[in-house]
């Protein structure tokens, strides 16, 4: 039976890669070209900073002439083999029951997101199937052969950790296994550290790789300070842009992904703990957008192998963008009916007292930190999915359990508890999901803060601008060189504010910079009053201050110009506070622009007379 779940998501996988002929874009294309790099150099190419299980996987394909297609095949056939853990691991926590496991890999072939993207390979698919594997062997072998089960565990949470590095922490939850199948906690915690000495010696060679390459023992790859830093980037909430890296490499001199690998990914975890610590407040709305972007929609895992501009040629890309709607909507519906089965599933193991079930959990769990915490993607959600999948299907057996019994007469007393359980718990997570995104928009607007690229005394610095929270418009927004600041609704009543603080010596300064509005003004627009009123402020006393007319602006926006501003001060030394602050005392006539840019700051000595 396992043989033929797995051999019908196999065989689902395989026919959409041959039927849709996707592109590699973006990070897979770059896997598909560092394999062919090692494969005609015999090394990995300089700018290479990531774990190397993947492409140890893909560059034999190549060696061996094979193309694109195959490369996709590759991955299709070891996502259809995910199928088998599922079904095993289902099998296990339903005490051996075969329906469980069938349930459970049905749901995992006919995953409609999980088909769609062995079309496009890449390194989630392969470290989702290992991981899942890793913990199939864990709960079948955990209760008669220990050892085993923690051997077979640490090789194959080391194979994954080649592909994927943020899984290493996950051998040390397995103790919580051991202990599930009746272990003392003396053999469980003995166990859990063999599977964690497992791992570290599936990965040693790469430490030696590493120790070799850059003079340091280590396991993991030179990308982690990097990701952090793109996971912290208050721009962007959280994802990727490329104007980061010109931002990066202004303000450190290194650049990403280039030599010096190890001081560069040093420095960007040193400016992402800075960016981390600036608002703990606006950093606990932002750690809520990155889980609602890990976890909630499942048509965001379609973009790649679907929307993506470029994956698809013609006429597939028009048939798929043509159906779109309809096809993020059975993607979303199949993944939200799983989550919300899979939820109701761990109340009913709890009421159940099913501890080897629930001793899985904290892996999940463990996952969904670790992205939200570092950076997320929707992509990374796959093996938190996979590991939830056998829940679903005990959910699924209890219903058909408790209705045959009730048909029957012999449903047990507990029924009614545990559907309550069941439904309750599925039914606060849906609820609070809303409700903790709702908060996290609220802190990220109320707190809003961003950076942006400035000079001072003709060097390179990061200049955070921070609001003060009370306009009604939404909060600032912040491109590498400038940030924008929101245009009051009704100026009458209340204004918008900014400010950043930089660290000066004593001395004369020229203060310039440029401005502009977004969207450009159109000609019927008509604007009267102040717009922005600059202020330095030194050692709490208001050094120099300036005033420009919205008019002045929207006339330069107009013609494709920025209006240049400045103003000389002088500072006392120490901290010294720039604030911006629009206020508009007469609305404008027509539609009104919705920023204020301020960009290129530049702070210069002014020359002694």
């Amino acid at each position: 039976m396992p043989l033929l779940v797995v051999a019908l998501a196999i065989a689902l996988r395989v026919a959409w890669v041959l039927a849709v002929p996707t592109k590699p874009v973006g990070d897979f294309a770059m896997y598909v070209e560092a394999a062919a790099h090692l494969v005609e150099h015999g090394a990995f190419d300089s700018e290479y900073v990531y774990m190397p299980g993947y492409i140890f996987l893909i560059a034999p394909v190549q060696a061996l002439g094979g193309g694109w297609l195959a490369t996709k095949l590759v991955g299709a056939v070891l996502g259809g083999l995910g199928a088998g853990a599922v079904y095993g691991i289902a099998r296990r926590l339903a005490g051996n029951s075969s329906r469980v496991a069938m349930v459970a890999g049905l749901l995992y072939a006919f995953w409609p997101a999980g088909i769609a993207i062995a079309s496009v390979t890449g390194t989630d698919m392969p470290a989702a199937v290992l991981l899942v594997a890793a913990v199939y062997f864990l709960i079948r072998f955990a209760q008669g052969r220990p050892l085993l089960a923690a051997i077979l565990f640490g090789v194959f949470t080391g194979l994954a950790a080649y592909i994927r590095a943020i899984v290493i922490p996950l051998a040390a939850l397995s103790f919580l296994v051991f202990r599930a199948q009746g272990k003392s906690w003396r053999k469980s915690i003995t166990s859990a550290a063999v599977a964690c000495a497992v791992a570290l010696l599936v990965l040693s060679p790469w430490a030696v790789r590493n120790r070799w390459r850059y003079g340091e023992t280590f396991f993991t790859d030179s990308h982690g300070g990097l990701t952090a830093l793109v996971g912290a980037n208050p721009n962007t909430l959280g994802r990727y842009s490329r104007s980061l890296n010109r931002m990066f490499r202004d303000v450190t001199g290194y650049a990403l992904l280039a030599e010096p690998h190890r001081d560069a990914d040093r420095a960007a975890m040193a400016i992402a703990k800075d960016w981390i610590s600036f608002d703990p407040r606006f950093t606990l709305g932002l750690l809520a957008s990155k889980a609602e972007r890990l976890l909630v929609h499942e048509r965001a895992l379609l973009y790649w192998p679907l929307f993506r501009a470029g994956v698809l040629p013609e006429p597939w890309r028009g048939f798929f963008g043509g159906h779109q709607r309809a096809i993020e909507n059975v993607a979303d519906s199949f993944y939200l009916a799983t989550l919300a089965l899979a939820l109701a599933g761990c109340a009913l193991a709890y009421a159940r007292r099913n501890w080897l079930a629930l001793s899985l959990l904290p892996q999940a769990f463990a996952l969904i930190v670790l992205y939200t915490a570092i950076f997320s993607e929707p992509r990374y959600r796959l093996p938190i999915y996979m590991l939830l999948i056998p829940f679903a299907a005990l959910a699924l057996d209890g219903v058909w359990q408790t209705a045959a019994g009730l048909v029957h007469a012999t449903a047990p007393s507990t029924w009614k508890r545990q559907a309550l359980a069941a439904v309750a718990f599925a039914a606060v997570v849906f609820a609070a999901g809303p409700l903790l995104a709702w908060g996290g928009a609220v802190l990220r607007l109320r707190h809003a803060w961003t950076v942006s690229e400035c000079s001072v005394a003709g060097h390179a610095r990061l200049c955070t601008w921070r609001g003060d929270g009370r306009g009604e418009a939404p909060g600032l927004s912040g491109v590498w060189n400038g940030v924008g600041l929101p245009l009051p609704r009704e100026g009458a009543n209340h204004a918008t504010v900014t400010e950043t603080q930089i660290s000066l010596a004593a001395g004369d300064y020229s203060v310039s910079a440029r401005l502009d509005l977004t969207p450009a003004p159109s000609t019927e627009t008509r604007a009267e009053g102040t717009i922005l009123m600059a202020s330095a402020t030194s050692n709490a006393s208001s050094s120099a201050s300036s005033q420009i007319a919205l008019a002045d602006v929207a006339d330069k926006t107009r013609a494709g110009q920025f209006l240049p501003w400045s103003m000389k001060l002088h500072h006392a030394g120490g901290p010294l506070v720039l604030r911006m602050q629009v206020e508009i005392q007469t609305p404008p006539r027509g539609m009104p622009p919705n920023r204020l840019w301020l960009s290129d700051l530049e702070i210069v000595d002014e020359p002694k007379p």
